[in-house]
């Protein structure tokens, strides 16, 4: 089973999404992918945020509508940083809108929402007591983070200068993002994930920069 008990920061650790009807939403989700839920609120919280899990490790989370909200339910994609408040200061200097400044979530870690210069909406979370998804790439679980832009160019420019993203083009007309360095850390954590055969040096090179962009 993939596991992960940490992520370095630029790499999506965590997606959540916001309903209507937590439990209904629940209940899709677990007929779905098999997903096992736990409210992580409270018993006296006025809204709900249901944990959910596969095999036991975490993996993704249903929580209620934030008050006065009404937009069409939608998935938030988390992006691990060492400080929220400073991914804040470059999302503004990178031309970014702040939704909202970071804040304290408990105990489980500090967080902030924003816009990039399209619209798009993405989250930053600094990883308290609560790192992230322990369970990805693997059926059922979080595996890929996707991003469709008007301006390809200007994409690059600002989520390089938030997160140092690169990226590259494998083929069939998409770019793919990438963290440097990022095989490298999935490789010490478990050198047989991704390379466990002997490989020619460019045959390694060429698995490590499609582990790195397949990941992000």
């Amino acid at each position: 089973m993939p596991e992960r008990d940490r992520y370095l920061p630029g790499v999506p650790c965590w997606v959540d999404t916001n309903q209507p009807d937590p439990d209904a939403a629940a209940a899709f989700y677990r007929d779905l992918f098999g997903w096992e839920f736990e409210d992580a609120m409270p018993a006296d919280a006025p809204g709900r945020y249901l944990m959910a899990r596969l095999h036991g490790g975490l993996v993704a989370a249903v929580g209620s509508e934030p008050d006065g909200a009404s937009p069409p339910p939608t998935w938030n994609t988390y992006i691990a940083v060492a400080s929220a408040d400073d991914a804040t200061n470059r999302t503004r200097s990178a031309g970014g809108n702040v939704v909202m400044e970071p804040f304290d979530v408990m105990d489980a870690g500090r967080m902030a929402v924003f816009d990039d210069p399209e619209g798009a909406a993405f989250c930053v979370w600094h990883p308290r007591v609560h790192n992230g998804a322990q369970v990805v790439n693997e059926a059922g679980s979080l595996n890929f983070n996707g991003l469709n832009t008007r301006d390809v160019e200007g994409a690059k420019s600002f989520y390089g200068s938030v997160f140092g993203w690169q990226t590259l083009t494998p083929g069939g007309g998409g770019e793919m993002w990438t963290l440097p360095g990022y095989g490298d850390h999935l490789e010490q954590g478990d050198p047989d994930q991704v390379f466990g055969a002997p490989t020619q040096p460019r045959t390694r090179q060429f698995l490590q920069r499609i582990i790195e962009a397949g990941r992000l």
